[in-house]
């Protein structure tokens, strides 16, 4: 293998201990050590730690905190602690050396200047005079300018670089023994982890219209980074580790973990033996997204009426690019996992033309009020007059901001109305010419919407009994001011809104020729059964629906009693989420619709906050019992799928997003510096798309410590690693599990739990990393909630 392709297999080897970094706009959640799956858990967090200087585990502060408000059960730990021949821990507590908190490392000439250039070429539109040569490649514009830069000792030599990033950076390497090289060039992608996981996040979108206007590699950024290094004669980069990982973590993990999986699986093993599932369709079905934040409305709406509610992945199984009425691009409504094969674009309904070209017109006129201002205030001749013209006014909106946000943003809101009215739109499903190129096509064919129709109810078990009513619920956070608003939106809809999502798969399902096509694939929906769009506000727990004219003509008594009904479990949900919202007092809703607009607001909501269970089954297995907003829930029916593959869908795609989501929140909390984003207070966006600590750091890549800690010695989110429950039988499970290498890896490795709930038998059990199967409870007593300490020795129950 010529030279320098070999340095390019070991820079992509190097490259997959980097987790890739997705910009702020859709802020996917990532386990930051993602690249180091392929290793069990704990050897992943020992490796992380000298990697990225990290601590893998809960602090003592926190075991502390649990140990004593008996969130880790004292009998859970002393069976863990004896079985990993500990018992020292019982008695001593977690060590001191578990507080050491985590610091980054000291910024080094080389990765001051490196972050300097690579906010110069990455920036998304915010300089007003962008970095020129942008459109050559980050090495080769480097290269170019650098030469300029006085900060950088011998600048000359960078010209006599090779101008192909490649060459160059063989050039850079080439007194480095072959054996070596692979690891030279991780620790120089682990010197800044988010700096290196955007260019590898960006590098992989060809599409994307900032890498074409500025083409960026991790071969560019290794070229530069080793040329400083040269420069400035510093030796490579040695990972700052801390220290702060204790041997006795895993055992302080392991106990409090059980100690919220045992009562939760009891609960469940209860419910499963008492259930008795509903003869009659109720008065509607509502179908949310599987979000932990659902739970908790599901659950105060199932207490007001007879609703039954189903959990599905919020993008309701539509690979789709939306494109708003009046923008000019498309954006990825789907899980980031899939590329979106359909664009849908909003079009005007039928009779509301004027309204949308009123619409369009306001809009044109305050985008050029918009543009007109930031060309004022950015112009080297114009801010002094633009401020002693306009401050007044701006010093008014900002006391209104602060001092009054719900009423000054309901003004605003008001004006915008008044200025470019809203119009009444229709998702455009029907496949349709949109340009003149044979490919410029848009929606769908008969047979693509029959498939996703019959898809979506197959995966979630609603094939049967349908209510006449049925609403399609997506879900989006409300906040301003907030560089993270997208991660209070649906992660399933690539960081969207799921409102878009759940219009279009409403529309397919009431479309007839849809409907009989179901019925050939032996699904009939009655006639008068009607599909509603909806969406879920989790700031407000406001519930809006998109066409409310239709279902009120169609059903009008159920119709009028379940807006009542969503109003009612509002309440109920909001006064629920105020209990843990610091600050939130008084009037409930008045509390959550201003934590809504207050731009000085660091926690609108606690988004995924104590997420812990993923739980498959159907809606009786859960109903009834409160699981306080940290369960993950997709409906199943397991009697309708004797194949596994609607399982499987399940287990391989909204699974894998939710661990993605947990081990985010659990590595966010447990080293918030190295995982997490730090603080807001001292946040520094930059180029749009990421957000430093101060003007020179790192790229901040996780979850802010707002978003994890009730206050700065106090976590909220508990650290723990996600557990699946599954309700069908077992020996299906196994299948699955072994046919699929991302399930065996998680499952094996540790990063998730796997616990299966089997109807056939009525038995609970769980599988160890080994592939063995164990049940849960070995005695009736156990099955009704003894302590757990009282557990016998298990036996493994053969799979087939």
């Amino acid at each position: 293998m010529p030279d320098q392709a070999r340095l390019f297999a070991q820079l992509e080897n190097a490259a997959a201990t980097i987790t890739p970094y997705w910009p702020l706009q859709s802020f996917i959640a990532a386990n930051p050590i993602q690249g180091l799956e392929r290793l069990s858990f704990e050897e992943a967090v020992e490796l992380g730690t000298d990697l990225f200087g990290g601590r893998g585990y809960p602090n003592a502060v926190s075991v502390r905190r649990a140990l004593s408000d008996g969130r880790i059960d004292r009998d859970v730990l002393q069976e863990v602690a004896e079985r990993h021949d500990r018992p020292d821990l019982v008695k001593d507590g977690p060590a001191d050396a578990l507080a050491t908190a985590s610091t980054k490392p000291a910024a080094t000439q080389v990765n001051r200047l490196l972050i300097k250039w690579l906010a110069a070429f990455l920036e998304e539109g915010q300089a007003g005079w962008p970095m020129p040569g942008r459109e050559h490649g980050f090495w080769r514009a480097w290269r170019n300018l650098a030469v300029h830069d006085r900060d950088l000792p011998e600048r000359a030599e960078i010209g006599r670089l090779p101008e192909e990033p490649l060459a160059a950076l063989a050039e850079l390497m080439s007194g480095v023994p072959e054996a070596e090289r692979e690891a030279v060039l991780t620790k120089h992608l682990v010197a800044l982890p988010g700096w290196s996981g955007y260019v590898k996040w960006r590098a992989g979108q060809r599409a994307h219209p900032w890498q074409q206007a500025a083409p960026i590699a991790l071969v560019d950024y290794l070229a530069v980074r080793l040329t400083l290094s040269r420069l400035f004669g510093e030796r490579e980069p040695v990972p700052a580790s801390n220290g702060t990982l204790a041997p006795d973590g895993a055992v302080w993990l392991e106990a409090w973990e059980e100690s919220y999986r045992r009562p939760l699986l009891e609960r469940l093993q209860r419910s499963a033996d008492t259930k008795d599932r509903r003869e009659s369709p109720p008065a509607a079905q509502l179908i949310f997204c599987i979000d932990v934040r659902s739970e908790v409305f599901r659950r105060h709406l199932e207490a007001v009426g007879p609703y039954d509610t189903l959990g599905f992945a919020g993008f309701f199984g539509l690979p789709i690019a939306h494109q708003t009425f009046g923008s000019a691009t498309a954006v990825a409504s789907c899980p980031v996992l899939l590329e979106p094969k359909h664009l849908v674009q909003d079009t005007p309904a039928g009779g509301h033309e004027r309204q949308a070209e009123r619409h369009l017109q306001g809009r044109a006129h305050l985008t050029g009020v918009k543009t007109l201002t930031a060309q004022l205030k950015e112009s080297v001749a114009t801010p002094f007059a633009f401020v002693e013209t306009a401050g007044g006014l701006f010093g008014l909106a900002m006391a209104g901001r602060t001092l009054m946000p719900k009423r000054f943003s309901d003004l605003l809101d008001r004006l915008r109305r008044r200025v470019s009215p809203d119009a009444k739109l229709a998702p455009q499903i029907a496949l349709t010419a949109c340009g003149p190129r044979e490919e410029d096509v848009s929606g769908f064919s008969d047979a693509e919407r029959i498939f996703y129709a019959e898809a979506s109810l197959s995966i979630m078990g609603l094939t049967r009994d349908f209510a006449p009513l049925v609403l399609l619920c997506g879900h989006g956070g409300e906040t301003i001011n907030n560089p993270f608003a997208a991660g209070l939106d649906c992660g399933a809809c690539g960081g969207n809104h799921g409102g878009p999502n759940a219009r279009v798969m409403a529309a397919i399902l009431n479309d007839p020729v849809v409907r009989r096509g179901l019925v050939e694939r032996g699904i009939e929906v009655p006639e008068t059964t009607l599909f509603l769009a909806a969406q879920h506000n989790t700031t407000t727990d406001i519930v809006t629906l998109f066409d409310p004219e239709v279902g009120r003509a169609a059903h009008p008594e159920i119709f009028a009693t379940l807006l009542k009904d969503l109003g009612r479990a509002r309440s109920a949900a909001s006064a629920e989420r105020c209990r843990h919202l610091p600050g939130a007092t008084g009037d409930s809703l008045s509390a959550v619709s201003a934590r809504a607009t207050d731009w000085a607001q660091v926690r609108p909501e606690w988004g995924l906050a104590r997420n812990a269970a993923f739980i498959v089954g159907h809606r009786d297995l859960t109903h009834g019992l409160d699981l306080e907003g940290r369960s993950f829930l997709h409906s199943y029916d397991w009697q309708s799928d004797a194949e596994g593959q609607a399982l499987e869908v399940i287990l391989t795609a909204p699974m894998v997003v939710a661990e993605w989501i947990n081990t985010q929140y659990y590595f966010s909390t447990v080293d918030n510096v190295a995982y997490g984003a730090g603080s807001k207070i001292t946040h520094n966006v930059v180029g749009t798309f990421g957000v430093m600590q101060g003007n020179a750091s790192d790229l901040m890549t996780g979850l802010p410590a707002q978003s994890v800690m009730a206050a700065d010695d106090r976590g909220y989110h508990e650290p723990l690693r996600l557990m699946t429950v599954v309700e069908a039988p077992l020996a299906r499970v196994e299948q699955v599990v072994r046919r699929n290498d991302i399930l065996k890896t998680l499952f094996g490795n540790g990063w998730v739990a796997l616990a299966v709930l089997d109807p056939e038998t009525g038995l609970l059990s769980r599988r160890g990393r080994n592939g063995t199967w164990a049940a849960a409870f070995q005695t009736s007593s156990e099955r009704q909630g003894a302590p757990a300490s009282q557990t016998a020795a298990a036996p493994t129950p053969q799979v087939a």
